[in-house]
């Protein structure tokens, strides 16, 4: 069930921030927050590679590790830069990234399990598939890939079933999760990526 308090907080700072990527933020949140529920917050790492989702992230720190979401908006801007202390384990922005990191951060500490959120857009660089063929030739178990596939990269939309196949076969044990940001009447296909909240957006999402 997606976190009510969680997407007002999100909706909060994109729109005070006059931020776009609203499609990754809304699209992500509910699976950043399950993703959390099920980490040990003590000893596991949450790595999200595509970081456009960046204000999703900061707003499940905020519920899990009580550190105010917008101050690291304030503080790591649109995209994540790493601060441990601040449960940021990798600087993420340019696609393909994050996933490369959290192997290695997995080989370097088996005692932990990381955790990385990958999206449909990213899955154009290369960098993925070489990761996810990696991972499982290698048989690395303590790895947990998330795919979010909603539908839509920056400039087309996605054939969902095509990618969906194509990343069981190099990985069967990703974990794939369609969602749609359909709902939000603002947020309409490829316009999703870099829409800027007016007034009337906030305003008519508020009341739902």
């Amino acid at each position: 069930m997606e976190d009510l308090v969680l997407k007002q907080r999100v909706l909060d700072i994109a729109y005070k921030h006059k931020l776009s990527h609203l499609g990754s933020y809304f699209s992500s949140l509910d699976i950043i927050d399950k993703i959390y529920e099920k980490m040990d917050l003590e000893s596991d790492i949450f790595i999200l590679s595509c970081g456009h989702a960046a204000v999703s992230l900061y707003a499940v720190i905020e519920k899990y590790y009580n550190i105010d979401a917008e101050q690291l908006f304030l503080k790591h801007g649109g995209h994540p830069h790493r601060n441990e202390e601040d449960h940021v384990h990798c600087s993420t922005g340019s696609l393909g990234l994050g996933l490369p990191v959290a192997i290695g951060r997995a080989l370097a500490d088996k005692s932990k399990t990381v955790y990385c959120l990958i999206s449909d857009g990213e899955c154009a660089e290369g960098s993925i598939w070489e990761s996810l063929r990696f991972i499982y030739e290698h048989n690395i178990k303590n790895i947990k890939v998330y795919v979010n596939i909603n539908g839509y990269c920056a400039y087309d939309s996605i054939d969902e079933e095509y990618l969906t196949e194509r990343l069981r076969v190099f990985l069967p044990s990703i974990n794939i999760v369609k969602t749609s940001v359909a709902h939000y009447p603002f947020l309409k296909g490829l316009n999703a990526h870099y829409h800027v909240m007016s007034e009337e957006d906030y305003t008519n999402e508020k009341k739902l």
